[in-house]
Parts: structure tokens; C-alpha cells; sequence
């Protein structure tokens, strides 16, 4: 299994009882079956999303309130701004549209509406985090807009989110260049109608603008009422405001993102994760086992050709064995009719010093003066190995008469052998005796005739 899938001819599949557990059960970025969407990776987010009333202050770097601001070429107060915030969820995505009033100082001049389309989607991470794309912040005129650089957000807990990024500056209230910020938004009950929202601007780690602000929820209605409301009550221009009811995804139609952008952005639901589950690994134990049983097996077909060639050469010798025995054999009987006498007489033939024991070269010696031919050094030294059971060199006539028993069906087949082939020749021999009486008793009879012919020939003669 390992080397297939080394090799890449077929996939393993993970976490069954061969194989390692997946790496998405420890890991859930790996995990295909666990959700992209943001209200499944944290509650946070369904709790913040709806229409919200927000109250904005600004603060300076020593926390000085910033009572106006120069923003566009107006003075406008700046604590403290009132605005709106539109938050949707919608499965991997989230639609945030905040709109922030920035009154004229200028008793009856026109005021200014900020406001900001910022798009989010969750991360390969799972986790519930979430990508912030580079969006626009703008005023309601569109004399002046900046892109912000795409952040990440993450919740904290059930009801607190943690967003971290960077811009070129503080739009209207720092031209110092380059800013990080760091913003924390808390639900201040268990719906989440109320929040706390704070941003900390920094430069080079000094802080330059703070904001604190509060979110409370409210209505459909009640978003789209205030908001036409305020457009009134602040003086702004009606060719500059805001269409709201929203007519697209975003206030500045022409800057929203398309769906190209999205996928590429790296939303979840239209794009590949890097993190993808890899082939299963078979487990050590599995291999280690297979190793084992396929070792075992091995040996177990081993043993077997080894035993069946044993047996067969153990048969070989005592078809040898029986057989030079038979042919020695005087009378033939089957294995169970031959007494001891017969035993001990075919034990002396070959045992020829007649001193009660077989060596090594008697008995070789006897198994190759007959028909069956020689014998191999290794079966040879298998069947000696067999019928000498003891210590010594020799065999004696117990173990003999043991492996004569051992060689019962041997010797039978072999005596019928031998009786076959002496019936056949004492029939050739019978018909041989037939044939020359035969030959005899024609010639002498052929002699009679002539000697009766000469007689009676004789005979006439003398009658004559």
C-alpha cells in the first residue's frame, strides 16, 4: 500500500483502519467538510450584523478631543460626528457600509457625509477570521476618495472582534504619512444591541488620532429614516448624497467588486484552499503488520515445500529400501507375515561381519549391489539418519525391524512386484520345458515313421 502510494498509482484514502486519521480531524483548515461561512466559524459575526445608529469622537495622540477638522476645504465639527452603519453577513461574505456626518462649523453651510464600502470574506484558516479587501473611503461630493490596504479582522471570544491594518493617513484628521491602526468592536449585551468601537492610529509607534464610538441597533426603517433625515438636518447636497435605500452592493457603483475580483481575492465559496487533505498514510503498525504476515506466510510456504520434499525424499528411500529388501527375500509375503527369523535373516545380509550391527558402508553397499541402481549422497545420509535413532554409527536389528515397520506399504508393493515377475518367468521357463518336449517328441516321432516305412518296404520285398 505504502509503495503504491509512492509511486502515484492510486490515491489512499486517510482515517480508515489501515491508514493515519485525516489531517482536517486535528486540523480543520484541512477539513473539506467544515463550513467557509462566518457565522459557523463565530457567532460574533451574526450577533454585529443588522443596521446600526453610531456616535464617533475624535481624539488627538495625547487624547485631546478634536473639536473640528479640516476636511475637503470646510471646517466641520468633529466631536462628535454622527453616522450609520449597514453590516450584512451573507455566507462567506460580509457588506459593511458606514456613513459618518461631519457638520459645517459654519452656522448653515453644507455639511459632509463620509462614507466607506468595505467587503470582507473569510479565510482559508477557518477560523473565523476575516479578509479585509482594499476598499474606498469617500465624502458624499466624490471630489475625494482613498483606497484603504486590505487588513484582517478576527474575533475575540463570542462577543468582541480585533481588526489590525495600515493607510496612508488619517483622512481628514492626519497628513503625517504612513498609519497602522488597530480596532476593537464589543458587544456590551448578549444580543449585541449595543457596542463599543475604538481606533487607535499610529506613526512610527506614536499614536495620532483616537476614535471612540458607540453602535446602537436599530430598524430597517429606522436606518433608511435617519439617514434622509440627517441629509436634511446637516445640509447636504442632494446631487452628493447617497442613494437609500442601497441600489447596488456598494454606494460608488462604479467601484464595486465584481465577482472575478472576489474569486481572486481568495473568497472561500469560489476558490481552491491551499490547504488541501493529502493522500492517506498507511500506518507504521499496518505496514509492520503486513511485513510480519507476509514474512510469516512466507515461511510458512517455505516449511511446506521444505516438508513436501522431505516427504518425497523419505519416500524414495524406502521404496529403495523395501525394494532391495524384497529382492532379497526368499519367500514373498506381505510386511505383516515375516517373522523375526525372516527379519534377522535379511538383517544378516546385509550386516555380512555378522556382528549384530549395519554400517554406513554395509548398508550402502546392499541398497546399490540390487536393481534399484545408486543412491545420492543426501538421500543416503536421509535414510541413515532415520533408521539409526541412537548416538552410535551403527544399526542395530531394533532399529531395523523399526524402519522395516515404516516401510510396510513399500515392501508390499514391492513383493507383489517381485511375485509378478517370478510367475512370469517361471511361465517363460514352463513354456520353454513345452517347447523342447514338443521339439523331442516330434523328432522321435518322425524316427518311428521312417523306421515303419523301412519295415514294411522290407516286407514287400520279401513277398515279392
Amino acid at each position: 500500500l505504502q509503495d503504491i502510494q509512492e509511486r502515484g498509482m492510486g490515491n489512499i484514502q486517510c482515517g480508515n483502519t489501515l491508514t493515519e486519521p485525516c489531517l482536517g480531524e486535528k486540523d480543520i483548515r484541512y477539513d473539506a467538510g467544515a463550513s467557509n461561512n462566518f457565522v459557523d466559524q463565530s457567532v460574533v459575526w451574526g450577533k454585529m450584523a443588522g443596521y446600526f445608529k453610531t456616535e464617533h469622537y475624535y481624539y488627538s495622540g495625547n487624547y485631546t478631543p478634536i473639536e473640528t477638522s479640516s476636511i475637503a476645504s470646510l471646517v466641520v465639527k468633529a466631536f462628535p460626528s454622527p453616522g450609520y452603519e449597514n453590516f450584512t453577513v451573507d455566507g462567506t461574505r460580509i457588506y459593511q457600509h458606514n456613513y459618518v456626518f461631519f457638520e459645517n462649523a459654519i452656522e448653515g453651510g453644507l455639511s459632509l457625509v463620509r462614507y466607506t464600502d468595505s467587503s470582507k470574506h473569510t479565510s482559508y484558516e477557518k477560523d473565523g477570521s476575516a479578509i479585509v479587501l482594499p476598499y474606498l473611503t469617500s465624502f458624499s461630493d466624490f471630489t475625494s476618495q482613498q483606497e484603504i490596504p486590505s487588513s484582517v479582522s478576527y474575533p475575540v471570544g463570542n462577543n468582541s472582534l480585533l481588526a489590525t491594518g495600515y493607510s496612508d493617513s488619517v483622512f481628514g484628521f492626519n497628513d503625517e504619512g504612513y498609519t497602522t491602526w488597530i480596532e476593537t468592536k464589543t458587544c456590551l449585551d448578549e444580543p449585541c444591541d449595543n457596542m463599543a468601537v475604538t481606533v487607535e492610529n499610529f506613526v512610527d509607534g506614536s499614536r495620532v488620532v483616537s476614535l471612540l464610538g458607540t453602535q446602537t441597533r436599530i430598524t430597517k426603517d429606522e436606518f433608511i429614516e435617519g439617514m434622509n433625515q440627517d441629509y436634511v438636518d446637516y445640509n447636504v447636497f442632494n446631487a452628493s448624497q447617497v442613494p437609500i435605500p442601497m441600489e447596488a452592493s456598494c454606494n460608488n457603483v462604479d467601484q464595486c467588486l465584481t465577482e472575478e475580483q472576489w474569486c481572486e481575492s481568495g473568497d472561500p465559496s469560489c476558490s481552491e484552499s491551499p490547504y488541501q487533505e493529502p493522500d492517506g498514510k498507511v500506518k507504521p503498525g499496518v505496514i509492520a503488520g503486513f511485513t510480519i504476515a507476509g514474512f510469516v506466510v512466507l515461511l510458512a510456504i517455505l516449511y511446506l515445500v521444505h516438508a513436501y520434499i522431505i516427504k518425497k525424499r523419505d519416500e524414495r528411500n524406502r521404496v529403495k529400501f523395501a525394494t532391495r529388501v524384497a529382492q532379497t527375500m526368499s519367500i514373498r509375503k506381505s510386511a505383516r507375515s515375516l517373522t523375526p527369523d525372516m527379519l534377522e535373516k535379511e538383517f544378516n545380509k546385509i550386516d555380512k561381519e555378522h556382528g549384530g550391527r549395519i554400517t554406513k558402508e554395509a548398508l550402502r553397499e546392499f541398497l546399490e549391489s540390487g536393481k534399484a541402481g545408486e543412491i545420492n549422497d543426501r538421500d543416503f545420509e536421509a535414510l541413515w539418519a532415520v533408521m539409526h535413532s541412537d548416538s552410535s554409527e551403527t544399526v542395530d536389528f531394533l532399529e531395523f525391524c523399526a524402519y522395516m515397520a515404516q516401510c510396510q506399504d513399500e515392501y508390499n508393493a514391492a513383493a507383489r512386484a517381485n511375485r509378478g515377475s517370478i510367475t512370469v518367468a517361471a511361465s517363460l521357463a514352463r513354456m520353454s520345458v513345452a517347447r523342447s518336449v514338443s521339439v523331442k517328441v516330434a523328432t522321435e516321432g518322425l524316427k518311428d515313421l521312417e523306421a515303419e516305412e523301412d519295415a514294411q518296404e522290407g516286407q514287400e520285398e520279401e513277398t515279392a
